[in-house]
């Protein structure tokens, strides 16, 4: 008898599963469509945009990076009235023409934004990326209010995630003596290592127009007398790498991926230092 019962309410839990699978597909098929998406000028924004707002945004980069780190403009513009965010007015007209302001929900990074290559650093220095991504977060909040604490979490993971980062790369680098002739990557190779020796900006601009390389090698010749790696990114001149090309202590870093965690890129840079260094004590 109990048998029987028994069977007669298995079709009864199944039409509940059924069910309650039903409910959560569409759940996850709202969520997916309420997305907010946004479009993005600068791909180091870009990257950390994604970062903070998960799955509730999705990013639409303008500029993306090629192999070699250049810059390469998207085919397909945003269309009247997407979300926007720019690093400041300067940039949004160069990239998507006057007025854009009025024809976008346009947001900008910075009021008055720095030299170029100060805030390209800024997307690589652990002390200014907390900053911008609470601009980010307040942006984001703007666009979709109800997702204020999510985004919150999300900036919250990122900070913690940086933070302990920073201290695995200062625990893999230590006091490993370093030539920074990276243009674009110093501030996070400064932040793990103690030893990092870094020529002024002045200085490598010269070096960039093929000037004062008498100073270039000097400070190689330092560098090879004091047993120095020298770490070089996707944006250093030609005209210094070919001052490395008998050097067996240069590492290149490689140029991010659009499609990559920011803060796995981050690490990865680390652990590429780490590993050389492993192999060239």
């Amino acid at each position: 008898m109990i048998e029987n019962v028994s069977r007669k309410k298995r079709p009864r839990e199944w039409s509940r599963v059924v069910l309650l699978s039903l409910i959560m597909v569409i759940i996850l098929l709202g969520g997916r469509c309420e997305a907010l998406e946004v479009w993005v000028t600068n791909p180091w924004l870009a990257m950390l945009t994604r970062f903070i707002g998960g799955v509730q945004v999705t990013v639409q980069p303008v500029v993306t990076w090629g192999e070699k780190g250049e810059a390469v403009k998207a085919r397909k513009l945003p269309p009247a009235g997407a979300v926007v965010i720019t690093l400041d007015h300067v940039e949004g007209i160069r990239l998507l023409g006057k007025g854009f302001e009025g024809k976008y929900s346009a947001f900008l990074l910075f009021d008055r934004m720095p030299s170029v290559a100060d805030v390209d650093e800024s997307f690589m220095d652990p002390a200014a990326l907390p900053f911008i991504g609470l601009r980010i977060l307040q942006i984001l909040s703007s666009c979709k209010p109800g997702e204020y604490d999510y985004f919150q979490r999300r900036l919250a993971e990122f900070q913690a995630r940086l933070d302990s980062t920073v201290i695995v790369g200062r625990n893999m680098i230590g006091e490993s003596a370093i030539l920074d002739l990276c243009w674009k990557y110093g501030r996070w190779l400064q932040a793990a290592s103690g030893r990092t020796v870094r020529p002024p900006s002045h200085v490598k601009e010269e070096w960039s127009r093929s000037q004062a390389m008498d100073v270039l090698d000097t400070a190689l010749g330092e560098a090879r007398r004091q047993g120095w790696i020298i770490v070089v990114d996707p944006w250093t001149p030609d005209v210094v790498r070919e001052r490395l090309e008998e050097n067996s202590r240069s590492i290149e870093l490689p140029a991010p991926r659009m499609e990559g965690d920011f803060i796995l890129f981050l690490y990865d840079q680390y652990l590429r230092i780490w590993d050389f260094l492993r192999r060239h004590p």
